[in-house]
């Protein structure tokens, strides 16, 4: 039923029948609710990422996909949390939407880590500091994300031993909270 009402629909319309279909059940995906509606909510992510896909909105099923990852990650199915995050980082790489490889590689990062793979995992996250700069351009907050990965990246470094790369990291940390016009004592 939704995808007949999509697919004949102007672009303005598609948005607001996303928003029936799945916008209302979106807060529910990490809840610790019944099993039941869990798979069910996950279920209908599932179909918006696929319609997002059909309507060639690239960037907001990125954005999906990474959310939906959180999500079952959540809930600790890691597996299929990987799967969604591969996922947005290939088609991230593959139109350029530096928030979502942003978003993507820091969550790949995260279950590197959870899984003892620190060298994956600083990898991933300097991938996602590379991005980060970009990010503005992308409807991003690149502060905000830099400060993220900035800290992920530095938890990462102290588990492989690199202690001698952190500082460079915090200096750089420190930077983006100084204060305007004024001086260091």
């Amino acid at each position: 039923r939704m995808e007949e009402l999509m697919l004949g629909a102007p672009p303005q319309k598609q948005e607001s029948i996303l928003m029936i279909f799945s916008g209302a059940h979106h807060g529910g995906l990490g809840s610790t609710g019944s099993t039941h509606h869990a798979v069910s909510v996950v279920k209908l992510e599932e179909r918006r990422v696929e319609l997002l896909g059909l309507m060639e909105r690239f960037r907001d099923q990125g954005d999906c996909l990474c959310n939906l990852a959180n999500s079952v990650l959540f809930q600790g199915k890691a597996s299929e949390a990987f799967k969604y995050y591969q996922r947005a980082r290939t088609i991230a790489e593959a139109h350029g939407f530096f928030s979502v490889e942003c978003k993507s590689c820091q969550g790949l990062g995260r279950l590197a880590m959870r899984e003892g793979r620190h060298d994956e995992a600083v990898q991933l996250f300097q991938n996602a500091l590379a991005a980060t700069p970009l990010c503005e351009n992308d409807d991003g907050d690149a502060i905000l994300q830099e400060l993220k990965v900035l800290n992920m990246l530095t938890d990462a470094l102290f588990m492989t031993g690199s202690v001698d790369e952190v500082e460079p990291l915090v200096e750089r940390y420190r930077a983006a909270f100084k204060p305007v016009g004024r001086e260091e004592s």
